[in-house]
């Protein structure tokens, strides 16, 4: 018969099923195709989440966060996957300067996932940048007791002990973030700022040379960078602080830092009140330290209301 190779060869590929599961599976297929492996083809949550990393890695924040908003909405987005996603859009809020926002959304995903460890660990970084030193010290140690090889939380406690001036407490915190991440820039920014707030400059202009080696070629190497020309100007090397301060500045901006650099060679007070601004990017103590350096310009000329050199553009270390 023509046709009994191929009948055979059915009989046998269904010989343990039942007549009924034989017509099953000619009269409805999927039923059929579903028992073999299929090709792994993207959601549309997917996709929009690969865009949104592009987005992110790329630096357009604005961008990644338009479409982690767009997964939150999704009607398919699973629980598990909407509290990964809002972690990182709070965190996105935090490096974009919403500190309220982002403080908010934390809290979110905290009172659904107490044991959540990144929007643990965000939501102190985010109190440390509201100046809530205490809460921000609380919650980062929760984050330690839970993983003690955080580099952010290591580093971000470093900081606040700098603020409050206790700086081998600070510099034990750094070390321990450099042994979980060797080469960090951020830690080594701060590192070198840290020395430099010991008046050890020689110190802090290697490590602070080694953090701009080290940074990739993007804001934050600039912002270092400034950092060290900072430290140049104090230090009383105004060549070197020159020479670096214009590779990122120029016009009245880089004339504004120089002179900037001149008046903190000789004032050592507010040379660490500007190294602490620089450490902990606040804008409450860039204005403390201009008020500061307006007393001191009228007390060396009464008739002088005003700094003379305007206000230095801020290049904050996130």
């Amino acid at each position: 018969m023509k046709h009994a190779p191929l009948i055979l060869a059915l009989l046998a590929l269904t010989a343990c099923e039942s007549n009924s599961d034989i017509v099953n599976q000619w009269m409805n297929p999927d039923k059929t195709f579903s028992k073999f492996e299929q090709p792994d083809v993207p959601t549309m949550d997917n996709t929009i989440e690969k865009q949104a990393q592009a987005a992110l890695e790329a630096g357009d924040m604005k961008r990644a966060g338009q479409f982690y908003e767009q997964l939150l909405d999704s009607k398919k987005t699973s629980k598990a996957d909407k509290l990964r996603y809002r972690t990182v859009l709070s965190d996105m809020l935090r490096r974009t300067g919403q500190y309220e926002k982002a403080l908010k959304q934390f809290n979110v995903v905290l009172k659904e996932d107490p044991e959540n460890i990144d929007a643990l660990e965000g939501k102190g970084l985010t109190q440390m940048a509201l100046g809530k030193s205490a809460d921000a010290g609380r919650t980062l140690s929760k984050v330690l007791d839970k993983d003690g090889k955080r580099w952010r939380t290591l580093n971000a406690l470093g900081i606040l002990f700098v603020t409050k001036n206790m700086i081998p407490e600070a510099m034990e915190y750094f070390t321990e973030g450099l042994r979980v991440d060797t080469d960090n820039p951020a830690i080594l920014n701060n590192v070198g700022l840290a020395r430099a707030i010991e008046k050890n400059y020689p110190r802090s202009i290697e490590t602070l040379q080694q953090a701009a080696k080290v940074s990739p070629s993007d804001n934050r190497k600039k912002q270092i960078e400034l950092n060290l020309a900072l430290v140049y100007g104090i230090s009383g090397d105004l060549e070197s602080a020159k020479a670096m301060a214009e590779k990122h500045l120029d016009g009245a901006t880089l004339d504004n830092n120089l002179g900037l650099y001149s008046h903190l060679a000789k004032n050592d007070e507010l040379a660490k009140t500007y190294l602490n601004m620089a450490l902990t990017s606040s804008p409450t103590f860039y204005e403390r330290a201009w008020n500061n350096l307006d007393i001191i310009t009228e007390q060396s000329n009464p008739d002088t209301k005003a700094n003379p050199y305007g206000r230095a553009k801020s290049v904050p270390i996130r």
